[in-house]
């Protein structure tokens, strides 16, 4: 009797509403009969198992994910599969077919145009808004990039601290005339902090991208507003850009042998 009793109450918990649950903005609901039609109307899908109302950090972080996806490309699937372990079950079955349950949740899926063609997010890897983008661009063509970088400027700049300082004034101009072209007005903001930081790197070298990124964090740490944050949180997204591996620069401007 008590067990029937706990059931029921379960199954009412469970039948709340939604808002209840964190909203996953931009995310399809998928479920046994739909699954492999939806998933395979796309390039490439990613796919969140779940508790059925799913709630907590790494939901917040898939949620956010999705926001950024849907600006940046209309190829990638971003889906949810909520598995009930209660009641009717729902979309259990599912579960089972790609290993997963309760003891693994949430497990991440990315599809490549077929549900027999996949890729698990490792179990090492948090699910953490940067670790999904990466996980994406490491694994399709596609690029979503931290917030307030654009992909053709971050494809310039590689190696950027370490190029000659004509070929960077070059680039400079180059990029300038990207960013008069751009029409989106967070683009032409973003444009322009690449642009900032271009100058002042080929004017005092690579020792600025320290500097200025550790002056950044400390503003970031005080007492700002939430939209600043985020506004110091995309200029350090795109210093990000510029930073290299090895300083092969001197201060004559030459590659060091």
């Amino acid at each position: 009797m008590m067990r029937i009793l706990v059931t029921l109450l379960l199954a009412a918990f469970h039948s709340l509403p939604s808002t209840w649950a964190i909203s996953c903005t931009g995310c399809v609901d998928l479920d046994e009969l739909n699954f492999q039609k939806t998933v395979e109307r796309f390039p490439y899908a990613i796919v969140k198992f779940d508790i059925a109302f799913p709630y907590g950090d790494k939901h917040e972080a898939f949620a956010a994910f999705s926001k950024a996806a849907h600006k940046a490309t209309k190829d990638l699937l971003v889906a949810t599969v909520g598995i009930k372990d209660y009641g009717e079950l729902e979309n259990k079955a599912l579960g089972d077919r790609y290993k997963v349950d309760d003891k693994n949740f949430p497990a991440i899926f990315l599809f490549k145009g077929s549900v027999e063609e996949y890729i698990q997010l490792p179990s090492h890897m948090d699910v953490t808004l940067d670790n999904l983008k990466a996980f994406v661009s490491s694994n399709t063509p596609l690029y979503i990039g931290r917030d307030g970088c654009i992909k053709e400027f971050n494809d310039a700049l590689k190696n950027y601290a370490n190029v000659p300082d004509a070929e960077q004034l070059s680039l400079i101009e180059i990029l300038q005339e990207k960013q008069e072209q751009l029409a989106n007005p967070e683009e032409q903001q973003s444009a322009k902090a690449y642009l900032v930081y271009m100058h002042k790197i080929h004017e005092l070298g690579y020792d600025f991208l320290e500097e200025e990124t550790k002056r950044l964090l400390r503003l970031k740490a005080g007492k700002v507003t939430e939209a600043k944050k985020l506004e110091l949180q995309r200029k350090l997204n795109i210093l990000e850009a510029f930073r290299v591996h090895k300083v092969t620069k001197t201060s004559s401007g030459k590659e060091e042998l």
